[in-house]
């Protein structure tokens, strides 16, 4: 639902934390600290219940499914995360940044209307996660005072200038180009199940007698509405707009790059051949910049902040105390 989404989205590195139960035999091993973080701790059991939300959430999610991660990468990441998130807490608490008890009634009930929620579903739907609203309500609390420090430290440091946008907009004008679209005519010879090897023959033949008389300047529309077996024949084979991705991608890599008047060669599919020509390319100018300056800044501004967010993380690791405790050998190492 999108309210589990709103939630894990409430700062830049509340990602997996409390979600997903821990599983496994990780409970069943005797506990230690694994790192330490100026006065706090990070203890073994911490980093195997992240890991084991990572795990599960990657089974269920087929994106991170494709990503090749070895279990030593993911407590590697995961080890990582919780030190970031331990020198976060540690500057709040030093910022004593705060989050009343109406932000977290405001920000439940804004969950509970934009997806549509009673009290009684939300804490149905928190059950089927072994979770209370009282779980949930911590959860807020972090994710809002991470905000806080995020908007104090970053937010409030960071400009998108005018001269920035239109840079973007210069460097990438393709991805504001309309999408263009082909109008074409179409040839189609089809195969039957009980073709001979010789009748596919003949009809292979066929086209290249077709597409020779094309290229000695016979009207594509006439010889369409003689040969061609597919629809659109009785109109000279012309069947209409066609942009990227609604053709079949053998037909579509054969006209993409085709100019208006263009003709194909015989493309031969599983269904039969074809000969197209393009007779139209409709490609529409790219959107003026004035329709797009806000979703450029938006975009340049979220990249920033995420920049500037990780700079100042990698800043306040330098200046701080953190020690990881060898896993094998017990020896430390600082980071």
């Amino acid at each position: 639902m999108r309210w589990r989404s709103w939630i894990l989205n409430l700062s830049l590195f509340l990602l997996l934390g409390g979600i997903l139960p821990s599983f496994g035999p990780a409970a069943e091993l005797v506990d230690r600290i694994i790192a330490y973080v100026n006065d706090d701790i990070i203890t073994l059991s911490e980093l195997n219940e992240r890991t084991n939300a990572l795990v599960a959430a990657r089974q269920k999610n087929p994106f991170l499914r494709e990503q090749e991660l070895s279990l030593e990468e993911m407590r590697h990441t995961m080890l990582n995360r919780l030190i970031d998130e331990r020198l976060a807490s540690q500057e709040i608490s030093r910022l004593k940044i705060s989050v009343s008890e109406e932000e977290v009634d405001e920000t439940i009930a804004r969950i509970m209307k934009e997806n549509h929620l009673s009290r009684e579903s939300l804490e149905a739907e928190l059950r089927k996660e072994d979770r209370t609203i009282t779980d949930l309500r911590q959860q807020i609390k972090e994710g809002l005072e991470q905000r806080k420090l995020v908007s104090r430290e970053v937010q409030s440091k960071t400009v998108i200038t005018d001269e920035m946008v239109e840079a973007y907009y210069q460097d990438h004008i393709y991805e504001f180009e309309k999408q263009e679209r082909w109008r074409i005519q179409d040839i189609y010879l089809p195969y039957y199940s009980d073709d001979t090897p010789e009748e596919r023959a003949r009809l292979r033949d066929l086209a290249q007698q077709i597409l020779e008389r094309v290229r000695a300047g016979v009207d594509f529309g006439l010889l369409a509405k003689n040969y061609s077996q597919g629809p659109g024949a009785e109109a000279g084979g012309d069947m209409g707009y066609f942009a990227p991705g609604e053709l079949e991608p053998v037909l579509e890599a054969a006209v993409e790059n085709l100019k208006a008047g263009e003709v194909s060669p015989d493309i031969e599919t599983t269904r039969g051949i074809h000969i197209i020509k393009v007779t139209e390319v409709d490609r529409s100018p790219p959107k003026a910049l004035d329709e797009v300056r806000e979703s450029i800044r938006n975009l340049l501004y979220k990249r920033e902040v995420e920049f500037r967010y990780r700079e100042w993380l990698s800043s306040l690791r330098e200046r701080s105390y953190v020690k990881i405790v060898d896993e094998t050998d017990q020896q430390t190492q600082k980071r």
